[in-house]
């Protein structure tokens, strides 16, 4: 007796989770751009831009057939690739909407065949059109590099629908390892978040502090002058919320004293309930605070520079996430 075996018809095919599974594998984020024979400048947002060959060189990208910007490309000679820099995501998301004029307001230089060449990014690419082909729903674009030009600023990439950095691999290795450690742990010691960072602002400000103990500055006095550098004129009530927010005692007489050192004045508001009015910087009082700001900043690149350019961006962006995860937007007794 034959037995036949029935054909399991397969799953309709969901394009919705095709594209999410596509968005696993992360991407650059590249502009591309070129001149329409009518002098039009255009420009769209592309993630499918990818290399082709070095003998000769090619590249190669992508464009949705539904594009209003398709058939200028395919009439163009020339096209340039622009590959994101990690701080070009507002860019990104600009061209990859449909505006009148794109470029309104961009700094430009012409490229091959007029294409608008914008700066900032971490490659330019000057291409000339070698080969297109039909791919489905979008047309596929191979040129030849003519000209290109890169720096060591970090890429912008995209993975999971959002634009994020890269970091290497080791890294996130001995991250992944330290909350591991940490999680496992039933003691407070190196590895925890407070102690990195507790560590890590005690040395940096720690330089800071030593600078201004050479101009004559205590910690109180310190902290009132950067404090008044971030916003000028701040209620008596608003410095001591900040001072004991920051773990200092009190001020007390600290405020009266730089005053009378031709650091600070008060303005009094008719319409301030405080009958001590606002402090505010002197011009001798700026000038302090601006000096301690460069060298702040100097101290800052050297210690940053050790790190290289990607993980100084990794490094701020996760401090600020972390920021904004436990800032609750007010200060104690507000």
């Amino acid at each position: 007796m034959q037995m036949s075996t029935a054909h399991q018809p397969s799953p309709p095919f969901d394009q919705r989770e095709f594209r999410n599974a596509l968005g696993t594998f992360t991407t650059g984020v590249t502009i591309v751009t070129a001149c329409s024979s009518d002098g039009k400048l255009i420009g769209v947002t592309a993630n499918s831009f990818n290399s082709v060959s070095l003998d000769p060189p090619l590249v190669l990208w992508s464009l949705s057939k539904s594009s209003n910007s398709l058939a200028a490309f395919e009439a163009a000679e020339y096209w340039a690739v622009h590959i994101l820099s990690h701080d070009q995501d507002q860019l990104a998301t600009h061209f990859s909407k449909r505006a009148h004029d794109k470029f309104a307001g961009l700094d430009l230089e012409t490229g091959m065949g007029g294409a608008p060449l914008l700066d900032g990014c971490t490659t330019r690419m000057q291409c000339k059109t070698a080969y297109r082909y039909d791919g489905g729903d979008h047309i596929i674009m191979v040129g030849e590099v003519m000209h290109f030009e890169h720096s060591d600023i970090a890429p912008l990439v995209y993975q999971r629908g959002n634009y994020a950095i890269a970091t290497r691999k080791e890294l996130a290795d001995e991250a992944e390892a330290l909350i591991k450690a940490t999680a496992a742990s039933d003691s407070f010691d190196e590895n925890s978040m407070s102690y990195l960072l507790g560590s890590a602002y005690f040395h940096l400000y720690g330089k800071l502090r030593e600078f201004g103990a050479l101009q004559g500055l205590n910690d109180a006095e310190f902290f009132v002058l950067n404090t008044l550098a971030a916003r000028n004129g701040r209620s008596l009530a608003e410095l001591n919320r900040l001072f004991v927010y920051a773990g200092h005692t009190p001020l007390i007489n600290v405020l009266d004293d730089m005053t009378a050192r031709g650091l600070l004045q008060v303005v009094v508001d008719q319409g301030e309930r405080n009958e001590r009015g606002l402090f505010y910087l002197t011009a001798i009082g700026q000038a302090l605070a601006q000096e301690i700001a460069n060298a702040g900043k100097q101290t800052e690149l050297a210690l940053l520079g050790s790190l290289g350019a990607v993980d100084t961006i990794a490094l701020r962006t996760l401090l600020r996430r972390f920021i904004t995860l436990t800032d609750e937007g007010k200060l104690p007794g507000e």
